[in-house]
């Protein structure tokens, strides 16, 4: 019993760190988007260079693509699945992502994302993540 509800713990824990993450996203704090990733974190996303192998590599190339908004954007997880142990974790689940340009017209996406976490030291950190976009 004292297991289970240790991961049942752990994976509200990870889903709050995940909503943070989400909601730092759309709200483009770029000095809090990354807070719970580790400076290592192997980072795959959907645009080049495709791969980043540390969260400061992930910064740099922020503005270089992520598209401005007028207001808070569109980032927000739907079917968001996570497993946990006492030590690791896994997440998924799809991303619905968007806005209002400055020039008024709106955009929409769906990504898949995958996190993996470890427990260090008593807390969550994101060490990979990834996002890619299905192709229509």
């Amino acid at each position: 019993m004292t297991d289970e509800l240790s991961c049942s713990t752990h994976r509200d824990v990870i889903r709050d760190l995940l909503e943070a993450w989400a909601m730092t996203t759309r709200l483009e704090q770029k000095d809090q988007i990354l807070a719970n990733h580790a400076p290592d974190a192997m980072i795959f996303d959907v645009l080049p260079p495709l791969k980043y192998e540390s969260t400061s590599a992930y910064c740099k190339s922020w503005d270089e693509w992520q598209p401005k908004t007028d207001g808070p954007g569109i980032f927000e997880f739907h079917d968001l699945k996570i497993t946990a142990s006492n030590e690791v974790a896994f997440a998924y689940g799809l991303i619905r992502c968007g806005g209002t340009k400055s020039d008024g017209k709106v955009f929409e996406d769906w990504v898949r994302a995958t996190f993996c976490l470890c427990n260090l030291d008593g807390r969550w950190v994101i060490t990979h993540q990834h996002i890619s976009m299905p192709f229509r």
